[in-house]
């Protein structure tokens, strides 16, 4: 029964013609958008080590206590 609803569907796709991309970018187009994923990507990394400075300070006050509760 399944095969009989997909068939047609099937076939009307594959007749309907060639699929046409977008139209090509150009060179500008193609520096421009790696400029913006560039920017993108640098903005994303200094976020990423703000993290994990913050997570190294938190690690490190976590031992200072640790030794600190030791001498207690």
């Amino acid at each position: 029964m399944k095969h009989l609803t997909i068939l047609p569907i099937a076939v009307l796709f594959l007749s309907a013609g060639t699929v046409k991309s977008q139209a090509p970018m150009t060179d500008s187009d193609v520096a421009s958008s790696l400029q913006t994923m560039i920017s993108a990507n640098k903005a994303l990394i200094d976020k990423q080590q703000k993290t994990l400075d913050g997570l190294d300070q938190l690690g490190q006050a976590a031992q200072d206590l640790k030794t600190f509760a030791k001498r207690s």
